[in-house]
């Protein structure tokens, strides 16, 4: 039993997790009065008497000892730390020790201590070594925590995690990368009865009827303590929107509405996705409701969008076999950068290979446009292979890939060629350009859209054209302020951004009311011209390629959108950079060692 009036700590809070038969003897240490159990005091005791001699005099009655708090110390570094066993000196034994040292409040004791109680994190002791790493702020302790429950998150007792985890916690779990789940439907799951769990706590409290929705993030007068400043970090904050004075724009996201957010929702199936949107807290959250209807959104148009959004790509510990790599091509050689360790290696070289001047991910495989000197040969990899899809008219293109076609942009036949490429190969139709266009210099998949980029005789403005998919119709987008040549384009979550030459970075968005869509500025990153070849978000980077050297310390992140750039370079003419997921099977193993 620690006895301490001033801090009010009583055996019933401190130890009402682990059954213990309190001892009689009472130590003081610095002041403060400590009632230990009978094998922590018998440990004590036994110390004192052999590696101390004090005590040799005193009559075994004595039920109140004095020792110091370097005498504790030395109790810990001799005995503990030395003979320390999982299994002998049980979570029992060193969160009293561990009460003891945050009640005196002596820095050195709580380190050891903590050190100590983190490497004891259990099925059997999770629950009371949470409450307490969460009652002290304990940062190291709840890393400990934290990295047992994405082993152990699916075998755990979803009962007790439920009335247990707080946000902070919950959101961690959820959106960690390494959390261990066969069946992204059990988070959901788990999500929702946690979010029905804290509404009817509030409720029981008698704090009236809990809307989920004042559980909110975007709320900037209350920010995140220091301790969900921790377990957020960077990754915390979620923005959506810039408004017009290039600052962000922080929504009113619920709790509830973060955490699905975050989560792997577009694995889970379209039946289970369609029941969860008629739940009541779906129906009560609007957030919420557009998270899950995005999903099935999805699942119901892949053929269109023909992306792997964030939110439908598995967590690294359940698709070890799939890697996260940027492509780009040099002449005839592919090359393959390896995000996770920042190295490039060499893809085998196809001999039909002449020049490669574009790059397209098509049905998650890497297709590549080959030009000769009078038309251009369409290849794929696959199964270390590479495969001949077909053959175009002309070489110079603009391309993106899109729903069921690779769209081949032609500005000399004034044309759009859609290729289809499953099955059997074919040039499936021609859309030719509306008179308003010409001059294509970039193309961008947007939504249900492709953005077209087009040169204009100022170099001050380009235009803008949409072509819907899969409808092929053509719509008049105005003007983007600056060059079109050499834009590129990357995802962040729901929103798109542009990124030009000379370093604008720009979000484009579609109005819902009129279906209109429109460019907005947000800054510039560098001023200096730029022949970008491609941009894409990877945990929180901006990775990007081009053609010119820049210095890393002129490169800024942008807050909510991403946090440091990574500036990959060649002066060498270079075709697009594209991000893909590709198979182990599909490259040499030494590649991943």
């Amino acid at each position: 039993m620690i006895v301490n009036k001033k801090r009010n700590i009583s055996s019933e809070t401190a130890y009402k997790n682990f059954k213990c038969h309190q001892s009689d003897h009472i130590f003081k240490i610095e002041g403060q009065t400590f009632n230990f159990d009978v094998e922590l005091t018998d440990l004590i005791l036994h110390f004192l008497r052999t590696k101390c001699k004090i005590m040799e005099s005193r009559p075994e009655t004595a039920q109140l000892t004095n020792i110091s708090a370097k005498t504790l110390n030395e109790f810990l570094e001799k005995i503990i730390i030395p003979n320390f066993d999982v299994q002998l000196f049980g979570a029992r034994l060193m969160v009293q020790l561990w009460d003891a040292a945050k009640v005196l409040q002596i820095p050195i004791l709580v380190e050891t201590c903590e050190t100590l109680v983190g490497q004891m994190v259990d099925f059997d002791t999770f629950d009371a070594i949470y409450k307490r790493a969460r009652r002290y702020r304990s940062y190291g302790v709840l890393c400990n925590v934290r990295r047992y429950l994405l082993g152990m998150f699916e075998g755990y007792d979803r009962s007790v995690l439920i009335s247990t985890l707080t946000y902070e916690d919950m959101f961690f779990v959820v959106k960690n990368d390494n959390l261990f789940v066969k069946d992204e439907e059990l988070v959901l799951q788990f999500i929702f009865e946690w979010a029905e769990h804290f509404e009817m706590q509030a409720r029981s409290e008698e704090s009236g009827p809990c809307d989920i929705e004042d559980l909110s993030l975007g709320n900037e007068e209350a920010g995140p303590s220091s301790l969900e400043e921790l377990s957020l970090g960077s990754e915390g904050v979620h923005t959506q929107l810039f408004n017009k004075k290039n600052k962000l724009s922080k929504p009113k996201l619920t709790k509830f509405a973060s955490l699905l957010r975050v989560s792997r929702y577009g694995l889970a199936s379209l039946e289970y996705l369609q029941e969860l949107s008629k739940h009541h807290l779906c129906e009560r959250d609007k957030e919420a409701k557009l998270v899950i209807t995005e999903a099935i959104n999805y699942k119901l148009e892949r053929d269109t969008h023909g992306y792997w959004p964030p939110f439908a790509i598995q967590r690294v510990c359940q698709n070890r076999d799939f890697k996260h790599i940027g492509v780009i091509a040099e002449g005839n050689k592919v090359r393959l950068l390896k995000l996770e360790k920042h190295s490039w290696q060499k893809l085998r070289r196809c001999p039909l290979h002449a020049i490669i001047t574009n790059l397209i991910i098509f049905d998650d495989k890497l297709y590549v446009i080959n030009r000769t000197d009078h038309e251009s040969l369409i290849f794929v990899y696959k199964r270390k292979k590479w495969k001949f899809v077909i053959d175009l008219p002309n070489k110079n293109f603009v391309v993106v890939a899109k729903g069921n076609c690779i769209y081949a942009i032609d500005g000399t036949s004034r044309s759009v060629k859609c290729v289809s490429p499953r099955e059997t190969p074919v040039l499936h139709s021609e859309i030719k350009f509306p008179d308003m266009m010409r001059n294509p210099e970039s193309a961008l998949d947007f939504d249900k859209s492709i953005l077209i980029f087009c040169s204009t005789d100022s170099v001050e403005r380009s235009t803008v054209i949409s072509l819907e998919v899969p409808e092929h119709k053509w719509t008049d987008c105005g003007y983007l302020d600056g060059s079109a040549t050499n834009l590129v384009g990357f995802r962040k979550e729901r929103n798109y951004f542009i990124l030009q030459r000379d370093g604008s970075l720009s979000q484009v968005l579609r109005n819902e009311e009129d279906n209109k869509i429109s460019i907005t500025f947000i800054r510039r990153l560098w001023s200096i011209q730029n022949s970008l070849r491609g941009a894409f978000i990877y945990r929180d980077h901006l990775i990007l390629f081009g053609n010119a050297p820049m210095e890393s310390s002129c490169l800024h992140g942008v807050l909510g959108l991403f946090w440091k750039i990574e500036y990959w370079y060649q002066t060498e003419e270079t075709s697009n950079f594209v991000h893909m997921f590709m198979h182990r099977d599909d490259v040499s193993w030494d590649i991943w060692a």
